[in-house]
C-alpha cells in the first residue's frame, strides 16, 4: 500500500463518519481515532467495507433483557447497540468500541470475522478480544470475554497468529480449519 492509498481511505473514513446522521461529532472523531489505531497496526487490511458501514451504521441503546453483554455489532441490520445496564460498569469503553470497530471491518453480510453459521462464535470472539487488547489494551476492571480469550490463545500458538489474522481479516474459516487439520488437531 503506497501512502496515497492510505490516506485516500482515511480521508474516506472521516468524511463518511462526518456525513453519517447517526452518529454525533465526538462519536465519530472517537471512532476515527480508533481506525487510526488499528490501520497503524495492520496497513494491509482493506477498509473499504468499513467504509461503507460507516456511511449508514446506527447506534443504539438497549436494555440487559434485549441484549445482555454491554455492546453487540448486528451485521445484517448494520447497528451497534449498546446496553445500558451494563455501560455504567467497570469496562474500558475503548476497548469495547475498537472490539466492535473490529467486528465492523470483518462483518460481511452473511459473518463477522470466520465465524461461518456461529460455528466459529467463541474462537472469533476470542480472537477479536485478542486483537482489541492488542491494540488498545484494557485499563478496566471488567474484560468483555476473558474466557473465549484464554481458548482462542491456545489455538493460536497451535494454528499461528499469521494464520488466525488470515482467517480473520478475510471471513475465510476453511483456510482455518485446513491449518488446524495440517497441525494434527482432529475436527
Amino acid at each position: 500500500m503506497i501512502l496515497g492509498d492510505y490516506m485516500d481511505i482515511m480521508d474516506n473514513i472521516k468524511t463518511s463518519l462526518q456525513e453519517n446522521k447517526n452518529i454525533s461529532k465526538e462519536v465519530g472523531d472517537g471512532i476515527f481515532e480508533l481506525v487510526v489505531i488499528f490501520h497503524t497496526n495492520f496497513p494491509t487490511v482493506n477498509l473499504e467495507n468499513l467504509n461503507k458501514r460507516l456511511k449508514t451504521l446506527k447506534i443504539e441503546k438497549t436494555s440487559k433483557f434485549e441484549k445482555s453483554n454491554i455492546s453487540n455489532y448486528s451485521f445484517k441490520k448494520n447497528i451497534l447497540y449498546f446496553n445500558t445496564d451494563e455501560i455504567n460498569k467497570d469496562y474500558d469503553v475503548k476497548h469495547v468500541m475498537m472490539f466492535e470497530i473490529l467486528n465492523i471491518i470483518t462483518a460481511t453480510n452473511t459473518q463477522i470475522g470466520f465465524n461461518t453459521d456461529n460455528r466459529f462464535l467463541a474462537l472469533n470472539v476470542g480472537f477479536t478480544e485478542i486483537i482489541a487488547n492488542y491494540l488498545v489494551g484494557n485499563d478496566k476492571e471488567l474484560l468483555l470475554y476473558p474466557d473465549e480469550a484464554i481458548v482462542t490463545n491456545l489455538i493460536m500458538t497451535i494454528v499461528g497468529f499469521e494464520n488466525m489474522l488470515y482467517a480473520y481479516f478475510n471471513n475465510d474459516s476453511k483456510f482455518l480449519l485446513n491449518k488446524m487439520m495440517e497441525t494434527g488437531v482432529k475436527i
